[in-house]
């Protein structure tokens, strides 16, 4: 066995092959149009890359996608973390320990030639167990779930966010403070804002008025995820509860402007506004957080700010 960076035909093929795990809805052909899409945005060109175990005739084991992100050690050390995303292996090629076995490779490669590589991390939607075997530790994930809200998006907040004004309230929030800490970048928050756009134009489905609000010295990024009907709120900086509850309002109206029925937020150790349904995606295996350390300064409990930007 050998572990592979895929060529463009080869990611194309694998496209192909994980048609039947996450086309969903969508035509092969739309399916493949959507991947192909995002693998030309700025984000995934730059950071983006498709892995293959592959047997020594060339037959692909399983693969996944690997996002290059950026991350700091408590002293304030610069590094690289890797989101690693859409594992698969064929149904005929299961059971064997080909995940198990790529995760393995993946991470020493990426040791090898990524002085600054610090973790890696992943979103599971599967049983832990799979991934557990490569190392890897789940951390809490607590959904706060809103419903939408008649009214004006822009009552209570200072301002709406445009998608060319992203950037800007980005740079603004502050990075938190921690032994341990990945953060979005701005192509990075333009990468979701881009899978909204492909599935609003696949759908037929209006976009939000904004993507996201200002409100004092709180600020909210979100972008539309469609094939969940939900509004999902990438990142959150509210230190006052007064501002936290005037963005969960300006999300929540949004929401029902653009036909969503509900507003999801990621508990983070802020984001903690009032009157929210908690969901625990540990007991439902929805996109639960998972760290394997690769500096042996990283902890799996020091990767306490998990905002749903790092989703991948």
């Amino acid at each position: 066995m050998n572990l592979i960076q895929a060529t463009p035909e080869q990611s194309r093929e694998r496209d192909r092959a994980t048609f039947e795990a996450w086309g969903g809805q969508l035509t092969l052909e739309r399916y493949l149009a959507e991947t192909e899409r995002l693998r030309r945005h700025p984000w995934s060109r730059a950071d983006a890359a498709v892995w293959c175990l592959c047997a020594d005739p060339g037959e692909v084991l399983s693969s996944c996608e690997t996002y290059r992100m950026t991350s700091w050690l408590g002293s304030g050390l610069p590094g690289h973390t890797y989101g690693v995303a859409s594992v698969y292996t064929e149904p005929a090629l299961r059971r064997r320990g080909h995940c198990a076995e790529l995760l393995a490779r993946l991470g020493a490669r990426l040791a090898r030639e990524d002085p600054g590589l610090q973790a890696l991390v992943l979103f599971s939607d599967v049983p832990l167990a799979t991934y557990e075997k490569a190392g890897f530790t789940a951390r809490p994930g607590l959904d706060l779930v809103f419903g939408p809200l008649d009214g004006d998006p822009r009552e209570g907040v200072d301002a709406l966010v445009a998608e060319d004004q992203a950037a800007a309230v980005l740079a603004a929030i502050p990075r938190p403070a921690g032994n341990f800490l990945v953060w979005p970048v701005a192509a990075q928050i333009d990468w979701h804002l881009e899978r909204e756009r492909i599935f609003a134009g696949l759908l037929g489905r209006e976009r939000p008025v904004a993507c996201g609000a200002v409100a004092g010295d709180a600020a909210a990024l979100w972008s539309a995820d469609y094939r969940e009907g939900q509004l999902t709120v990438l990142l959150w900086h509210a230190p006052g509860p007064g501002d936290a509850e005037a963005l969960v309002d300006c999300a929540r109206r949004t929401a029902r402007l653009a036909g969503l029925g509900r507003i999801v937020l990621w508990q983070t150790p802020q984001a903690s506004p009032a009157r929210a349904a908690l969901e625990d995606r540990l007991a439902t295996l929805d996109s639960v957080p998972m760290i394997r350390p690769m500096d042996y300064r990283v902890r799996p409990a020091d990767w306490e700010w998990i905002p749903r930007a790092l989703w991948v």
